[in-house]
């Protein structure tokens, strides 16, 4: 694993260092919109409290997985919290599953890897874990640790069964979604 956030590093820094990186004036956590680009236009999206929720534990993901914040790392991070679970927020699976199916056909190779990664983990931070001072003052290599991360295990006919169906349901709603709104 790259070193961008080192496993001592605090996250609240490591949040910090990611915000500067990628140009997030505070991670946006304040904006009444988040944006997303595509090519030179801006699509701006209202940024309500569940999303903002979502994101702050998706933003932390970034670091412990060092996926980037860029269309590539969100296709793989999507694919790594959709693969280890989103538990109950519906924002995060529908913003996963957008990015699962654009890198079905952009990325298709670094998303079924990302897949397999988020199979291999414990659990993630959608589970049982808060955004807080505690959450933040922790450090990057303990919630690793936690989070099993690193851990290596061969894919199974379940993981790969959870890919498919996965795969199922952004092409259902790829074909779907259209046939709906014309009806």
């Amino acid at each position: 694993m790259s070193t961008n956030y080192p496993n001592e590093m605090k996250i609240e820094d490591a949040l910090e260092l990611y915000f500067k990186k990628y140009h997030f004036v505070d991670g946006g956590y304040n904006d009444k919109y988040f944006k997303i680009k595509i090519g030179k236009i801006y699509i701006p999206i209202p940024n309500t409290n569940a999303r903002i929720e979502a994101v702050k534990l998706h933003d932390i993901h970034h670091l412990l997985t060092e996926y980037t914040a860029d269309w590539k790392g969100e296709v793989e991070i999507g694919a790594w919290e959709i693969a280890s679970g989103c538990n109950t927020s519906i924002v995060a699976w529908f913003l996963n599953f957008c990015s699962f199916s654009i890198g079905l056909f952009i990325y298709p190779k670094e998303l079924f890897e990302a897949f397999m990664k988020g199979r291999n983990v414990k659990t993630n931070l959608y589970y049982d874990f808060l955004y807080n001072d505690d959450l933040l003052k922790r450090t990057v290599g303990s919630l690793r640790l936690e989070l099993e991360i690193e851990k290596s295990k061969q894919s199974d006919f379940r993981d790969y069964t959870y890919f498919f169906l996965c795969t199922l349901i952004v092409i259902f709603l790829i074909i779907a979604l259209p046939i709906l709104y014309l009806f």
